[in-house]
């Protein structure tokens, strides 16, 4: 008996002994619990609970399935239906002090938005951690390390697809990840806090303060210098007889100059600025899926493309030519040339602006207007710096109202059914094509202006939708694209960043009525603005037609919901034409203001969201908000008195030999020494 139970003792001994080992393996590996996804239902791994920033059936969805795996049979998926912040969470227990290795596979399918892009987050931390926009379709590993507080027993995990004030778009795979207690960091790497009180972030309630300081100086810098351009521009040289008064080829051959250097500096720009990459990364990859695809699998439902089909054509290009040179993804070359056809765009409308300021002011003032343009940092922010392609859209936008002021009624609604194409921002200058028929009753090419137009508009759109839904696929493609970001402002400094944090629901109130509401409101507010200007005084002249554009995007910039940062850009050269239509120096001013806050807010934004955070309620924010309201008001006086009362105050005259002379002798009465009875005083 005492044989059998020391036997039974010492086998008892030698299993646990055997089992030692193991149990101190699994300590120091992963802490996950189901860290394949493969336990557990289709909505409820094991392990794992969902955290939605924004809930509702059509913000996004949270599933697990096994179509696309790393390993094993299931992994999670993340799809975003609109900008938001989804993720599977776990909380771990762990140890304070410690460092911790966090990784993980992910793959992109699709991005968009100006938010942070897939990423294995630390519950409660803003940013440090890597997160990806486009992994080209492959299963891509990430990285990092943590250390918990001082007091620190636990931390949260989630596979996420957004960030902390940073919405997003798009929808992304997660597999295999895994949480390793370490020794010690290694040597060189960076690690980042794992103590959400640290870096004072409050997941419970879903705020995050921001995590890194983002520097206004080079900014504001820019800002003064290009102040400092115009003021001299504006108080000398357009009153400065000998330069305004040289002859044709000479400033022909300064305009040729000057589009070169603005060109060189593009490319400068386009090659060290970091821009931002997820606008970079989705047109990238629409252009390849239009080379893998063609246009009519483009659209298929679950991918996310919220351009309509004009810009694509661009895009397939451009990867085509990518192609050709072999530039890799993520190269210089690549961003280079997808922000080619903006640049090219931004030397397109500079040469216009002094073709069309030349015949009406001559080519001295013609070319100052051109230069303001051409080395604009509003300018140059969105389209060498960002990436975007709201300069291509405002070619075809410009050139409709042109047509329009010059009464070329059917050429204005062709160009403006290709803006609609490239770009659904383009209905909110609708009223400006309408008035115009109206008042010179132009039904017949009313009627000529829209046939044209929308057989060009669905015959560059069949392709796309002929075997896609057709007319009903590219109504509703404009409609999800209108109805997305439901929020009252997008990074715009308008009144809401002074009534509410940016990204505030649709749903919350300001003075007792949703955001939604005022959305509408203010659109039906901007509509009644420009009709009070089209119809009072001389409603034969069109040439108030850049004007009420320009009327129309600021009210529903400054006022209206869902606006993005850059959504008043066009207000910069449509303040620029209409001051050359009206001859009002005051519209030059306006053109000013408008040029340093669109200025500030897209750079702002972009710092931002290039350190992973979008731009909360500081000072810059706040003054650019109040400068922005400010701006609207000088505008709709300005407005008054022009177009209403038929107030004009142009550009003083160069002086008159007489005056400098007159100017001269005062200069010199200031500075030299006092006289008495024709004699120096002693005073001196």
């Amino acid at each position: 008996m005492i044989k059998s139970t020391r036997t039974a003792v010492m086998t008892v001994l030698m299993l646990l002994l055997f089992l030692l080992p193991v149990t101190s393996i699994y300590a120091d590996g992963n802490l996950l619990q189901n860290p394949g996804f493969e336990e557990g239902g289709e909505d409820a791994p094991s392990n794992w609970t969902k955290d939605m920033w924004i809930s509702g059936d059509n913000a996004g969805i949270l599933s697990i399935q096994s179509d696309e795996v790393h390993s094993g049979s299931k992994a999670a998926v993340i799809e975003n239906i609109e900008p938001n912040h989804l993720k599977w969470v776990q909380t771990i227990k762990a140890t304070p002090d410690s460092y911790y290795k966090i990784s993980g596979w992910i793959k992109v399918v699709s991005t968009a938005g100006e938010g942070m892009g897939a990423n294995i987050l630390a519950v409660g931390v803003g940013g440090g951690y890597p997160s990806v926009t486009d992994t080209a379709g492959e299963w891509q590993y990430l990285e990092y390390m943590g250390q918990t507080g001082p007091k620190q027993k636990e931390f949260g995990i989630g596979a996420s697809l957004g960030g902390y004030s940073s919405l997003i778009q798009g929808k992304a795979y997660f597999d295999d990840l895994s949480v390793e207690k370490l020794d010690a960091a290694p040597e060189g790497a960076n690690v980042i806090s794992l103590d959400s009180a640290a870096v004072s972030q409050d997941a419970g309630d879903k705020k995050a303060d921001t995590p890194h300081k983002v520097s206004p100086t080079k900014m504001l810098l820019i800002s003064a210098l290009f102040s400092v351009f115009f003021a001299v521009l504006y108080t000398k040289a357009f009153r400065s007889e000998k330069l305004m008064k040289q002859p044709e080829n000479v400033y022909s051959k300064w305009l040729s100059i000057a589009i070169g250097i603005a060109f060189i500096l593009r490319v400068w720009i386009g090659l060290t600025a970091q821009g931002y990459q997820n606008d970079m990364n989705t047109f990238i990859a629409w252009g390849q899926r239009m080379v893998d695809l063609g246009p009519g699998k483009f659209y298929e439902e679950g991918y996310f493309a919220d351009y309509p089909p004009g810009y694509l054509y661009i895009l397939y290009m451009l990867s085509l030519i990518r192609g050709v040179f072999g530039f890799a993804h993520g190269s210089g070359g690549e961003n280079l040339l997808f922000k080619l056809p903006a640049i090219i765009s931004d030397l397109v409308l500079g040469y216009f602006i002094y073709q069309m300021s030349r015949k009406k002011l001559g080519s001295g003032i013609a070319f100052g207007l051109t230069l303001l343009f051409l080395f604009n940092p509003a300018v140059l922010v969105n389209s060498a710096a960002w990436g975007q392609a709201d300069s291509f859209f405002l070619i075809f936008l410009l050139l409709s109202i042109h047509g329009a002021a010059n009464k070329k009624f059917v050429q204005s609604a062709i160009l403006f059914a290709l803006a609609t194409l490239i770009k659904p921002q383009a209905l909110i200058f609708t009223p400006v094509l309408l008035f115009a028929f109206y008042h010179h009753r132009a039904w017949k090419q009313l009627g000529f202006g829209a046939l044209y137009g929308l057989g060009i508009f669905g015959l560059l759109a069949a392709p796309f939708f002929w075997n896609n839904g057709g007319l009903v696929g590219l109504i509703n493609l404009y409609k999800s694209t209108l109805s997305s970001y439901p929020y009252s402002s997008v990074n715009a400094f308008n009144l809401y960043a002074l009534t509410d944090p940016m990204w505030s629901s649709l749903d919350l109130t300001w003075l007792g009525i949703t955001y939604r509401v005022w959305g509408f409101i203010f659109i039906l507010v901007a509509v009644a603005v420009a009709a009070f200007y089209s119809f009072k005084r001389d409603r034969l002249d069109l040439s108030k037609s850049y004007f009420i554009g320009m009327a129309l995007i600021v009210v529903v910039f400054v006022l209206g919901t869902k606006m993005h940062e850059r959504y008043m850009f066009p207000a910069v050269i449509l303040c620029m034409f209409t001051y050359i239509a009206s001859r009002d120096r005051r519209f030059l001013s306006l053109f000013l203001g408008f040029s340093l806050t669109q200025y500030i807010n897209v750079a702002y934004t972009l710092t931002h969201l290039n350190a992973g955070i979008n731009p909360g309620a500081d000072g810059i924010v706040l003054v650019t908000s109040i400068a922005n309201l400010s701006l609207l008001l000088y505008m709709l006086y300005i407005g008054y008195d022009v177009y209403v009362r038929g107030g004009v105050k142009p550009l003083p005259a160069p002086p008159t030999p007489e005056e400098k002379f007159d100017e001269d002798l005062k200069i010199i009465e200031q500075i030299r020494p006092h006289q008495k009875g024709g004699r120096l005083s002693d005073e001196v």
